[in-house]
């Protein structure tokens, strides 16, 4: 009952909802752009569902992002969307609700028309000097977080390899005064690590 309940609330809330997300990057300094559509649908009668022994309910597939992938995507009886990464795989949470996931799908696409810096270029302690990123919690959660300001937006999120966790940090900005400020903060950090190296033949004091 829970199962059919969490179902039918799917297709009356979201069913049929369609759009596209645009995505930026820069990967060994050439920029990428993709555009990829997601779709609402469960498959009717032929939707595929599975209890969780885990932590106990179900879940159930659904259309997601229309690209060819190994995986499934997936909803749970307690609301958060997730994965089995190679479709045959336990549920992998991968966002605490759907409206996360929309939430956070609406800032991708917002910000792909700004500025991308190469994925990783500023370390977790940079960033944190960047100003007035502020984080939003509607498409935030733990494995995955947004902060924004006027002109830099910052998202944080984990890997879906269980045996090689890492933490990837994307970077974009817009207009010179953003620009201006994340190039400040990687200038500043090379400048720390020449100001840290070890001299060949010698040593630190």
């Amino acid at each position: 009952m829970e199962l059919i309940i969490r179902c039918e609330g799917f297709e009356q809330k979201f069913g049929g909802l369609r759009y596209e997300v645009r995505r930026s990057r820069v990967v060994n300094g050439d920029r990428y752009e993709t555009a990829l559509g997601w779709e609402y649908d469960h498959l009717g009668l032929r939707t595929a569902a599975w209890q969780d022994p885990g932590s106990g309910g179900w879940y159930f597939e659904w259309t997601g992002e229309r690209v060819s992938k190994p995986c499934r995507d997936l909803v749970h009886t307690d609301g958060s969307v997730g994965t089995d990464v190679d479709g045959g795989s336990p549920f992998l949470p991968v966002a605490p609700s759907l409206p996360h996931l929309i939430e956070s799908h609406a800032l991708t696409d917002a910000v792909a028309t700004w500025r991308p810096w190469p994925m990783d270029s500023l370390s977790t302690s940079a960033i944190e000097l960047l100003d007035g990123l502020v984080e939003v919690p509607e498409a935030s959660w733990g494995s995955s977080r947004w902060r924004l300001s006027d002109s830099v937006a910052v998202m944080d999120h984990d890997g879906w390899d269980r045996r090689n966790p890492r933490r990837r940090t994307l970077v974009w900005s817009r207009e010179e005064t953003g620009h201006r400020q994340v190039q400040a903060v990687l200038d500043e950090g090379r400048h720390h690590d020449r100001s840290d190296a070890v001299p060949l033949g010698g040593t630190t004091s």
